[in-house]
């Protein structure tokens, strides 16, 4: 079972009790996928016959008349409801007029709304793969864009595969849509979505920092070994003023140890900071001997 689909069963399994939010869930999915023929019959387009028998006993409740199910002239697994009633097509017919595309009576009447859009048109992306929520919604997608707008929520519209969708692909407003939609689940999912995605990018900027350093320490002490070791050929070593000697010669043979190691075996022991200071030194009249031998 897809992501997608998981949550719209949530909603089929857990029907709001309160009739004006069971009423805003039908107006949901009549705004997102209601449409008016010539003789006046409303039908809905929804995913699967699960949703379709869902909204048909809405229908019924509120219209008080039966509608029927038939495969979408789509095809694949999408449904149509049909059903005749004057106020759904006026409904329809004047949605773009309308200020407030539902009455809401109590507190939980958007998120009703918001569940019964994205039971018809709504397609969200497994977190675990992509942050990607998308309405397929034709027409109205300004319209239902300018409606979550007042959430705070930012979506674009675009065209994909000849419809035209709503989308949202931050993930902090796909979490925001589903807390306003009362999908808790799917909230608390991309939640944790988030949080463990931060700590893949933590572990990842950690572990790339950590091969940088390895690798500029790598560097430094080939180069430093490179210096020594053209000096020691040009017999310049013991040019050199005698702790730089010393700990030129250490370098050389110990050239595989880290520099708090071989700061720990110099006699007497010197700490990180003056052996770096010392190797850098080291390099700096190195190159000077050798210049002047050339």
């Amino acid at each position: 079972m897809s992501f997608s689909i998981d949550q719209k069963k949530y909603i089929l399994e857990h029907t709001f009790k309160s009739q004006c939010c069971r009423r805003s869930l039908l107006f949901g999915a009549i705004m997102a996928k209601g449409t008016v023929s010539v003789d006046n019959t409303v039908n809905i387009s929804v995913e699967k016959n699960e949703s379709a028998v869902f909204l048909s006993s809405l229908i019924r409740e509120f219209y008080g008349v039966q509608p029927t199910i038939s495969n979408s002239n789509r095809g694949g697994r999408r449904r149509c409801i049909s059903f005749k009633s004057l106020s759904a097509s006026k409904y329809i017919s004047n949605i773009f007029d309308t200020a407030n595309l539902f009455i809401d009576k109590c507190n939980f009447c958007h998120s009703a709304f918001l569940q019964g859009v994205f039971l018809a048109s709504g397609r969200i992306a497994d977190p675990q793969k992509q942050y990607s929520l998308e309405f397929s919604m034709g027409d109205r997608c300004k319209l239902f864009v300018d409606y979550i707008s007042g959430f705070g929520l930012k979506a674009g519209i675009s065209k994909k595969a000849n419809e035209t969708i709503v989308y949202i692909k931050n993930i902090s407003d796909i979490e925001d849509f589903f807390g306003f939609a009362g999908l808790n689940k799917a909230m608390f999912t991309f939640m944790d979505a988030k949080v463990k995605g931060e700590l893949r990018k933590n572990a990842m900027r950690v572990a790339n920092c950590e091969t940088n350093n390895i690798a500029k320490t790598v560097s430094a002490a080939r180069r430093q070994i490179d210096v020594i070791k053209a000096l020691e050929e040009a017999n310049l070593l013991s040019n050199l003023p005698d702790e730089l000697e010393e700990t030129a010669r250490l370098r050389m043979v110990y050239d595989d140890l880290s520099l708090s190691q071989l700061a720990a075996i110099s006699n007497p022991p010197i700490s990180k900071p003056g052996l770096s200071h010392r190797l850098n030194k080291i390099i700096e009249i190195g190159q000077q001997l050798l210049n002047q031998k050339d």
